[in-house]
C-alpha cells in the first residue's frame, strides 16, 4: 500500500488548474487538470468545458511516465497500487463483439 501525503501542490496556469498528490517516497504520483480556457455554462446551467481528469504517473529517470487516465481520484490511487503490487499497468477490459443475427 502506498503512504500519500495528505496535502496537494496547486499548479495554476492561464490554460489549467491543477493539483498534485505526491506519495512519501516521491515514485507515485496523481494529478489532476482542469483545463479553464473556454469554461462556461449555456443558459440551462450545463458546463461546457472540459471535464477534469486525473493521471497517474510513476517517476522515471526521464521524468514521468502517465500510467493511466482516469475521471476519478480514486480510480487512479487504486491504478498506481496495483501497478506498486505487479509492475505494469492494470489490463483494460475487452470489449465482447456484437454478433448480427440475420
Amino acid at each position: 500500500m502506498i503512504d500519500w501525503l495528505k496535502r496537494c501542490k496547486r499548479n495554476d496556469t492561464m490554460l489549467a488548474k491543477r493539483r498534485t498528490w505526491t506519495s512519501r517516497c516521491g515514485i507515485y504520483r496523481v494529478e489532476e487538470s482542469t483545463i479553464t480556457y473556454g469554461a462556461k455554462t449555456d443558459k440551462h446551467g450545463n458546463y461546457l468545458g472540459y471535464p477534469t481528469i486525473y493521471r497517474a504517473i510513476v517517476k522515471r529517470d526521464w521524468g514521468g511516465q502517465i500510467i493511466s487516465y482516469h475521471r476519478k481520484r480514486s480510480a487512479a490511487v487504486k491504478a498506481l497500487e496495483y501497478f506498486d503490487d505487479h509492475g505494469k499497468p492494470k489490463p483494460k477490459k475487452k470489449r465482447k463483439k456484437k454478433v448480427k443475427s440475420t
